[in-house]
């Protein structure tokens, strides 16, 4: 049963949306020992996550440059599923004569291609050290295969072509696959222009802007797993309590309606908000509030009630049994 506002009272309850994955991460790191087994590899996990933010920021960015005097719609970030097939895709830009997904790739050093066995790899600038990546053609051929499907399914007459950006400023081709269209950050839009000057005018079945609606109607949330579970880390691995902003330890401690470290003595009555967050991103979907005092510290069921009333989640079962989940939006 769903607990409705008559029960937690009239308050304005704050939105709570799940940490991106390497804000996650970040947390995960400050709640494990430095010599924890799994601390490299998360290092290294928190190092792609945040290459990957900023390399979708550069392209968006570089995007702003670009005119058309065609009709044309960009759509960022999606996150979409047809049955039991769930993509992201960085950018899609829908326009009147085609529709062209957009991937980004942040990869730094030589980028190298071998045309026999049709696979990626890299060597470190200056050290020469091989790492081999995943082919990016054959993940933007599956997105693009994708958008073919869904338009197919809406009756949406529309091409659908893609294109590469490697965003990190320091990333050199050595090879590429013919045909394919890869490019730097700054030859983003040349590389749009060059498609759409090659790209037959069509009769378009829907407005550029109800496909773009339908896009919009068509995202789903990005199911993550809790960190714990997913890096396979035990929770008596993970230090407890509520995260000081000033001296980064987890000393918070809840007086009357704020948060006061007993480390530092530093004072800060939005640190809640943070620790529930934590919790749906590394430990579960779902809380409890004895989960909650557990991984808090906080000792008064009350108390705890209080702190998680205070947000705009799905609240399912009686007082005792009362299950928290973040709301889909």
């Amino acid at each position: 049963m769903k607990i409705g506002k008559q029960e937690e009272g009239w308050g304005i309850k704050t939105k709570l949306e799940l940490l991106p994955k390497s804000s996650a991460i970040e947390c995960m790191l400050k709640r494990i020992s430095a010599s924890h087994k799994q601390r490299d590899y998360l290092e290294n996990q928190l190092h792609r996550a945040s290459a990957g933010v900023r390399g979708e920021g550069k392209m968006v960015k570089k995007f702003r440059e670009f005119s058309y005097d065609g009709n044309y719609l960009p759509v960022w970030d999606l996150n979409m599923v047809l049955g039991e097939w769930a993509v992201q895709i960085d950018g899609l830009l829908l326009t009147d004569r085609c529709a062209i997904v957009m991937d980004s790739k942040n990869v730094s050093g030589e980028i190298h291609y071998d045309a026999v066995t049709e696979e990626y790899y890299k060597k470190a600038v200056p050290g020469g050290e091989i790492l081999h990546l995943d082919n990016p053609v054959f993940q933007l051929k599956k997105h693009i295969d994708f958008i073919k499907m869904l338009f197919r399914i809406h009756n949406i007459n529309l091409p659908v072509t893609g294109l590469i950006v490697f965003t990190a400023n320091s990333c050199v081709f050595r090879a590429k696959p013919p045909g394919a269209l890869i490019c730097k950050t700054y030859q983003m839009n040349e590389y749009l222009y060059q498609i759409l000057r090659t790209s037959p005018q069509v009769a378009v079945s829907k407005p550029i802007h109800e496909i773009g609606k339908l896009i919009a109607a068509n995202q789903v949330p990005f199911k993550k797993s809790p960190l714990s579970e997913y890096y396979r880390i035990e929770m008596k691995d993970l230090k407890t309590g509520v995260y000081c902003n000033k001296c980064s330890g987890f000393h918070m401690e809840r007086v009357k309606k704020s948060w006061i470290c007993s480390g530092c003595g530093n004072k800060d009555a939005g640190a809640d908000r943070l620790a529930v967050q934590e919790y749906f991103a590394l430990v579960s979907d779902e809380l409890t509030n004895k989960k909650f005092r557990e991984f808090t510290g906080i000792v008064n069921s009350d108390a705890a009630r209080r702190v998680l009333s205070k947000y705009d989640l799905e609240i399912t079962g009686e007082r005792k049994m009362r299950i928290y989940r973040i709301k889909n939006r």
